[in-house]
């Protein structure tokens, strides 16, 4: 796995009913709800003043959704990045996440990695996926300030990989990632 070298804005997506309603989305094409597009707005507001110079983003409708008046006000360039797809969780896509919970007896602060399904994208290979991809983009357009609009999961695997902290953005909050001395520092895009 290559790590990225470079800055980057990361952009997760608006809100979906699925994240309203605690359901797993993985590769599921879902919506922004109304929520979701007002927060996508106001992301929009947050970001056209940076100098963002191109958008890499996963393929998935609520990503898309999400970047749409970016770029509308912006004009940036868009560039859609297959492996920035949410992690695939096989046969648990669309299930609510306490009923998965409640039929393998784990409590609210229990991991559910433990208990995947065997049709499951497996944990090593997204995280490489998603976080090469980061690098890969990033290096190409070294001394460019990319926003990276995709997961919730991509998010946390940024993070961990980076930072080496579980950090989580929530739906459509804007994070700045860069590297300071030794390591990397995470803050929240702010006015």
């Amino acid at each position: 796995m290559t790590l990225p070298e470079h800055e980057f804005i990361f952009l997760r997506h608006g809100q979906t009913e699925y994240n309203r309603e605690g359901r797993f989305q993985g590769h599921r094409d879902v919506p922004l709800n109304d929520r979701g597009l007002s927060q996508a707005a106001s992301a929009a507001d947050l970001l056209v003043e940076r100098e963002i110079s191109r958008i890499v983003a996963s393929p998935a409708r609520r990503v898309q959704e999400t970047i749409a008046p970016l770029i509308q006000a912006s004009q940036l360039p868009l560039h859609i990045e297959d492996d920035l797809m949410e992690f695939f969780v096989g046969s648990f896509e669309g299930r609510l996440l306490a009923d998965i919970r409640h039929e393998h007896s784990l409590d609210d602060d229990a991991s559910l990695w433990s208990v995947m399904p065997d049709d499951a994208e497996r944990w090593p290979e997204f995280v490489s996926r998603a976080v090469t991809a980061v690098a890969r983009w990033t290096e190409q357009h070294a001394g460019e300030t990319i926003l990276i609009a995709s997961h919730g999961l991509v998010f946390r695997v940024l993070a961990e990989s980076l930072v080496g902290k579980k950090l989580y953005s929530r739906n459509a909050e804007p994070h700045y990632f860069r590297p300071v001395g030794d390591g990397w520092a995470v803050t929240p895009v702010s006015v």
